[in-house]
């Protein structure tokens, strides 16, 4: 008996000519849509790269550098005190309309000159009615002066003083009970960790080519003084907004150790950790 052996058969079958160009036509357009989905994929990697945010930093509101110049530039006319009243008028002259009140309602006792050594904002607050309030320390021979002067904006955009000033006392400060973010959560991703101790290291040591080994692209980092040397991480506390709060010790070149603090923003980008801003 012979054993059998399977034959493979081929069938023909008849179909018309427009069914078949409509199948090879559909098999094309899916391989077009499939091919456009993939490049649209690409492109958005490279543009927008899918990552996870260790922090989201908010922008903070700028300073008004124009007001914040007028209120300077007032206080040290109106502080500055001289033999001749006319000389303080002739100051003020630009801050105030003579019709209004040429001497902003000074009346000087003395007749000795007493002039300003230097000047500083010490404090700036939001006033009422958009107002901007400037607490102005000024160094006299009469003492150190703290004098509020409150600036808005006139008819024309420029800055103008809204109403009188005011002599206050200095800013009230609080005592730091910690200085290293002691009252934060310490960083406890062994990654992240590896990545900010490394990075830091060559921060601090002004190792530009190794530190951009973990910068992420676009990164913004402040510049660092020259001529320090790491000494050390001394700790990693995570801030509520995400960023960390990195507590580091350096030597300068004169053998004089610091500790100092620097807020570092981390992103993950496909599966590590790079940095994404180093500030003050």
């Amino acid at each position: 008996m012979s054993a059998s052996r399977s034959r493979a058969r081929v069938t023909l079958r008849r179909r018309r000519l427009w069914s078949l160009r409509l199948s090879l036509g559909a098999t094309r357009w899916v391989l077009y849509v499939v091919a456009v989905v993939g490049v649209v994929a690409t492109v958005r990697n490279a543009v927008d790269p899918p990552f996870r945010r260790l922090v989201t930093v908010e922008t903070k509101p700028l300073s008004d550098a124009s007001s914040a110049w007028f209120a300077l530039s007032f206080a040290r006319a109106y502080l500055t005190w001289t033999a001749n009243p006319a000389a303080q008028l002739r100051a003020l002259g630009p801050f105030i309309a003579p019709t209004v009140d040429p001497a902003v309602g000074l009346t000087i006792a003395r007749r000795g000159a007493d002039p300003v050594d230097w000047i500083a904002v010490a404090a700036e607050q939001e006033g009422n009615d958009g107002d901007r309030d400037y607490t102005v320390a000024a160094s006299t021979r009469a003492g150190l002066r703290y004098i509020v002067v409150a600036v808005a904006r006139g008819a024309d955009g420029r800055p103008v003083l809204a109403h009188y000033p005011a002599l206050v006392a200095p800013p009230a400060v609080d005592a730091a009970i910690a200085l290293d973010g002691g009252s934060l959560p310490a960083v406890t991703n062994g990654a992240v960790a590896a990545v900010l101790d490394r990075a830091l290291s060559n921060y601090i040591g002004d190792s530009s080519q190794n530190l951009a080994a973990d910068l992420a692209p676009g990164a913004r980092v402040d510049p660092v003084a020259s001529g320090l040397v790491p000494r050390g991480i001394e700790r990693l506390a995570a801030e509520p907004s995400g960023s960390v709060l990195a507590t580091v010790r350096a030597a300068d070149p004169s053998g004089d150790v610091f500790t100092l603090a620097y807020e570092v923003s981390l992103a993950e980008l496909h599966g590590r950790w790079e940095i994404t801003r180093i500030e003050p």
